[in-house]
């Protein structure tokens, strides 16, 4: 098919509306159908202007006729062939013309079809919309004309400006992050229910969406995969109708890395480079060398290293590219375990003149690290990266080496580092037995732990301890609390196992020391502490000699672990073995104990354990004790309430809520100030203690200034306390109890009002005072429903209140009993 002659860019295509072509004349042959000889060139004069204006205006475009007579007429100028004879019935002149309608698919075009239907290379879906789009733009400009004719100048010009604002912001195409435009987006010539796929994708290059503000969304990377990928096979049939645009568009997408999560990135990049790569284009540097780096990391790292050298001169030479490069080939050739050359290249990038970075000697120190025999290397390029950075080696550098040399089992050198990191290299400790003692001591042991756990990185720690200990440095309990607690909150189940024997060996060193403590007392002179070689809880020799002794809180993680995973067992053993080791047991694990009694269903044991350790072994319970031993009634444990342990759960509860008030201890969490209080009052309404709830909100109002929300008084109203999910049964009950404390506080504010005060602009002491009262009438209610008297129950409370030990604070609110009771912190009062 010949070339066009006419070419308009109109969205960067090819084709010319029909208003144009008619306008459109040829002024003379085009120039592929004139040939001229040199000499001929030589003999014809030069055109003049004036010789062009002589020129008809219009002049109707030649047939395939005259363009026949044409051709053969300019290879008879060129053969010196006299005109008269071209053209000629001796000698016919055939010319035959075809289209091109797919790559490698042609077909012979008849003298009929003319050259403009040939030439415009649009499917039919294009054309269609092109044409709709002419017919619309033509109709606007004849009613804005229209407009103008009518004298409505002013309304036309209006919407003359509004249509070329629309039509600017509908086809404004995409900018990228770079502030790079791309134009309209749309790959051609795909058509047809066959090719519903790239239809899909050119719908999703057209979204307005994509893109927007130059940095692209997650939902953007994940469906630009989704569509691309399920077109590949059909654009793979033809990959010369992908415009480079849309190439680029779809690169600048795949290989978005900043502020999105893009896991399989280079396995895409990957995938697209092949597909640029088989529709001819030549990659820009920058992509080169990511597709490098996208196919070492598929896995085919031979052929990318081979590319890497190859692009030694293009990539490696150009300012533009010279530090990537480089950078590259070093990552490369350490994954790949070639540190000559990883070397070499980063040496050429050290020692040029472009602004390098000599941290790009970090994956050359993780790399020979890895390797026994070339560690002592990996200490000197360390050495030698540290000398070039000089004071600008940051924390972090410092950090990433210690990382991968205890990554690599080199703890002596990863404690130099952590050295140099402390005392900017003024202390050695390599090869030393005895550690100085700016180093060897538990504060400096502390820090190092401290920032190891802290950065997630517990089992490092551990190699820390070890190794120290070998040089006579021995972590403290604490630290090593520290470090039990990190591997238990991981939730691991590996973690939660070298957890539990960390602790266990602690807890065979403190078995020991006791022991030998024992014996101690029995002789005259000190008995040393040897090494011990035991096995542990498994059956195995412990690979670790730990010196440091377990304290209270190493048996409290061990036994919140065991309670939280219903080990009741294993807590029970943990128990016996801490009366043995003599250690003083704490409120935690009381309080671990109790949970692990109660879900045993073994409440009564729970209560006589609690009983035992406040009263015989004086431990000190807490808030959480209490709420825990509130749990141990039968009432909130069963689904179905026995009335047979009623009786002996509203005792309980009375002995609980004494205690509670006269144990020292205060609030710590907010969380117990709100379980605490509600638990009490549900639990004592459960087992219809009438007097025993209104004595325990007074109570609680003076010693924990206490007031129950109206939510609360909802849920006592409701008598259920699992309304917080949304069920149309829960929903029916919420707006039953509202009613009900909506009733009360209309009484409660209607006698207010009787006795003078202002109900519309309550005081703050006067709304607090409300709600109290209204959930003393709610019990009242209650009671009534259990036919129980009013007058009755008012005389049952100051029994209650006596047995409850509350007396002084619920009744006759002597000020220094509530003083001596407060359990608020000092703070907050």
């Amino acid at each position: 098919m010949p070339p066009r002659t006419l070419a308009l860019d109109l969205s960067r295509t090819s084709y010319v509306c029909n208003s144009c072509s008619t306008n459109l004349r040829l002024v003379h042959p085009p120039p592929w159908l004139v040939r001229h000889s040199s000499k001929l060139a030589q003999k014809q004069p030069p055109r003049s202007a004036t010789s062009h204006a002589k020129l008809p205006k219009s002049q109707p475009p030649p047939s395939p006729a005259e363009m026949q007579q044409a051709l053969a007429q300019a290879r008879a100028e060129a053969n010196d062939v006299p005109p008269s004879s071209v053209g000629s019935a001796e000698e016919p002149l055939d010319v035959r013309y075809f289209h091109e309608e797919a790559p490698g698919k042609y077909r012979r075009a008849t003298p009929e079809e003319g050259f403009g239907s040939l030439g415009s290379e649009l499917d039919t879906e294009i054309e269609t919309s092109i044409n709709d789009l002419e017919q619309q733009m033509v109709n606007t400009l004849q009613m804005l004309k229209t407009m103008e004719n009518r004298g409505m100048q002013d309304k036309a010009d209006e919407l003359r400006k509004q249509f070329k604002r629309t039509l600017r912001d509908q086809y404004k195409g995409k900018t990228g992050p770079e502030a790079e435009d791309y134009g309209l987006l749309r790959i051609p010539g795909f058509s047809g229910p066959r090719q519903r796929a790239v239809a899909n994708l050119n719908k999703f290059l057209a979204r307005e969406s994509v893109v927007k503000g130059g940095v692209p969304k997650p939902k953007d990377l994940t469906e630009c995969w989704k569509f691309y990928s399920a077109a590949r096979k059909t654009l793979s049939s033809s990959w010369g109708n992908v415009p480079r645009q849309v190439w680029d568009f779809l690169w600048m997408i795949l290989s978005w890395e900043e502020g999105v999560d893009n896991a399989n990135r280079m396995a895409h990049i990957y995938v697209l480079a092949k597909d640029m790569h088989a529709a001819g284009l030549v990659l820009r540097e920058s992509q080169q060398l990511l597709a490098i780096e996208a196919m070492f990391i598929q896995g085919f790292q031979d052929e990318a290293l081979e590319s890497w050298k190859k692009a030694v001169a293009a990539l490696g030479a150009k300012p533009e590219t010279f530090k990537a490069y480089w950078e590259l080939g070093v990552r490369m050739y350490c994954l790949h375990g070639d540190t000559d050359r990883a070397i070499r290249a980063a040496d050429t990038l050290v020692k040029s003149k472009e602004n390098s970075d000599p941290r790009i000697i970090i994956p050359i120190v993780r790399a020979l690290a890895m390797n026994e025999e070339t560690q002592e290397q990996a200490w000197t390029l360390y050495k030698d990266m540290r000398d070039l950075l000089g004071n600008s080696m940051k924390i972090e550098d410092y950090d990433e080496v210690i990382g991968l040399f205890l990554a690599s089992n080199c703890t002596e050198h990863a404690l130099q580092a952590f050295v140099d990191m402390m005392f900017g290299g003024a202390v050695d400790t390599r090869g030393k037995t005895r550690l100085p003692t700016a180093v060897g001591n538990h504060f400096f042991l502390g820090k190092w732990l401290k920032r190891l756990i802290g950065a997630g990185q517990p089992d490092h720690a551990y190699q820390v301890v070890v190794f120290l200990q070998t040089k006579g440095v021995v972590a403290s309990p604490i630290q090593l609390n520290g470090l039990i607690g990190a591997w238990l909150r991981s939730e691991v189940a590996e973690n939660v196992e070298k957890a539990e024997k960390l602790a266990w060996n602690m807890v065979h060193s403190r078995m020991e020391y006791v022991h030998l403590r024992r014996r101690e007392a029995l002789m005259d002179q000190r008995t040393r502490l040897f090494a011990r070689d035991t096995p542990s809880v498994d059956g195995e020799v412990e690979e670790f000699d730990c010196r440091a002794r377990a304290t209270s809180e190493t048996f409290s993680l061990l036994a919140e672990n065991y309670a939280s995973r219903g080990l009741h067992s294993r807590l029970e053993e943990l128990w016996e073995i801490s009366k043995q080791a003599e250690i003083g047991t704490t409120s935690f694990f009381l309080n671990q104990l109790i949970r692990s009694y109660s879900h045993d269903m073994q409440a009564e044991e729970a209560v006589n354990l609690y009983r035992t350790m406040t009263r015989e072994m004086k431990v000190v319970p807490d808030g959480h004790t209490f709420l825990a031993l509130f749990n141990t009634l039968s009432i909130n444990r069963l689904v179905v309430p026995d009335e047979g342990l009623l009786a002996q759960d509203q005792e309980n509860a009375r002995e609980f809520f004494s205690d509670m008030v006269k144990s020292r201890w205060e609030f710590d969490s907010p969380e117990l100030f709100s379980f605490l209080p509600r638990t009490i009052l549900f639990s004592m309404l459960k087992l219809r203690d009438f007097a025993g709830v209104v004595i325990a909100a007074r109570t609680m109002k003076e010693i924990f200034g206490f007031t129950p929300p109206e939510p609360l008084l909802i849920e006592l109203a409701t008598g259920s306390g699992n309304l917080r999910v949304k069920t149309k049964r829960n929903i029916t009950k919420i707006m039953e109890g509202t009613g009900i404390i909506a009733g009360l506080i209309r009484r409660h504010r209607t006698d207010l009002a009787r006795q003078g005060h202002d109900v519309d602009n309550l005081t703050l002491e006067q709304k607090t005072t409300e709600l109290s009262e209204v959930l003393e009438q709610l019990v009242l209610q209650r009671a009534e429903a259990y036919n129980v008297d009013p007058a009755h129950l008012q005389r049952m409370l100051e029994t209650a209140a006596h047995k409850m030990g509350v007396y002084d604070i619920a009744i006759t609110k002597d000020p220094r009993e509530i003083a001596r009771h407060y359990k608020l912190p000092k703070e907050s009062v």
